[in-house]
């Protein structure tokens, strides 16, 4: 078995930060004692008959990796196509029947799938959902950076927030953006699928393991790589503030993002682009990485402002979504 998908993603999204070699330190921190984790539920075998578990994941690369843990012994149904956005999908009538007749449902957890979030609340306990990011320590909005926001506002009044500022206490809901956290969820996986169907628990144990493998290797290359870059390199501009975890992996400094906001559905203001604008000119930063699964239309828009730049790159990141066949993930 080989972690071929969700290590495309992963390992080009370290290749474009060597191209770059600019980089970014968060505007989250880890969370506290009071934010809760999530944990995993205890969960029942189940009667199978010979039928493999039928499971349920919700984004592309939690399907990638439910599915190499589960392999054959799993029926495997991805809610989200390659390319959709987690943030903004919503389902259709087949997805809440697969959901509604699944063994069992993964899901990020902390909201990241928030059109989904009224239609697994439905389901509540007919089918266990589980939070494949359990056990994770999270990073939230801290009120230091909302004091920040404010000083920002106050220099830059041009009109109110469109929703785009982070809600205080907001929680990253991006975690498999640093390896560790992968390394979790493949435990997750095995345990619950071992749980449910003790018959096939050291095939999904031996499947975790060589993930496992795969995986420490991807560490050691990543680390290799950004040794490369400068610490005072590695700063980073983003379309929107998703790569908080893997700043905090590598040490990156995230500078600015295009939408202040963990949410692609979340609106930036004037003045949130103008100190976005001013803080990348002063760092004489001319790449702004986007993802792939919205438009980049306002990293675009900030991009044509940067008057010091000879050349401004707007890059994509596989970072929310694998990509379609043929794609680099």
């Amino acid at each position: 078995m080989k972690v071929r998908y969700f290590g495309l993603l992963w390992l080009g999204v370290l290749g474009l930060f060597l191209l770059v070699a600019c980089g970014g330190g968060d505007r989250a921190e880890s969370a506290g004692t009071d934010t809760p984790i999530l944990v995993l539920p205890t969960l029942e075998p189940v009667e199978l008959s010979g039928a493999p578990l039928k499971v349920v994941a919700t984004t592309s690369i939690i399907g990638d990796v439910v599915g190499q843990v589960g392999g054959s012994a799993i029926e495997l149904t991805t809610l989200m196509a390659p390319g959709q956005d987690p943030h903004s999908f919503e389902p259709a009538a087949r997805d809440l029947t697969a959901v509604a007749e699944a063994d069992l449902v993964f899901v990020n957890g902390w909201d990241l799938e928030e059109g989904l979030v009224d239609s697994l609340a439905a389901i509540a306990g007919d089918v266990p959902v589980v939070p494949i990011s359990a056990r994770i320590q999270p990073r939230v909005f801290s009120e230091d950076d909302e004091d920040e926001a404010d000083h920002v506002e106050e220099e830059h009044n041009e009109g109110e927030h469109d929703g785009g500022e982070h809600a205080h206490g907001a929680i990253d809901p991006h975690v498999w953006l640093a390896l560790d956290n992968v390394s979790l969820w493949v435990d997750n996986v095995v345990t619950m699928l071992g749980s449910l169907d003790p018959a096939n628990e050291s095939v999904f144990a031996t499947n975790g393991a060589v993930y496992q493998l795969a995986l420490a290797e991807m560490a050691d290359y990543a680390a290799a790589g950004i040794a490369r870059i400068p610490p005072e390199r590695r700063l980073l501009v983003t379309n929107h503030d998703a790569l908080g975890y893997l700043a905090d992996a590598y040490d990156f400094e995230i500078l600015g993002t295009v939408i202040p906001a963990f949410s692609t559905l979340a609106e930036p203001s004037a003045s949130d682009l103008a100190a976005l604008i001013e803080v990348m000119a002063a760092h004489d930063l001319c790449t702004v990485f986007s993802e792939t699964t919205v438009a980049d239309t306002l990293a675009q828009t900030v991009s044509g402002e940067l008057a010091n730049c000879a050349e401004v790159q707007v890059l994509p990141l596989y970072t929310g979504s694998l990509g379609p066949a043929g794609s680099p993930a």
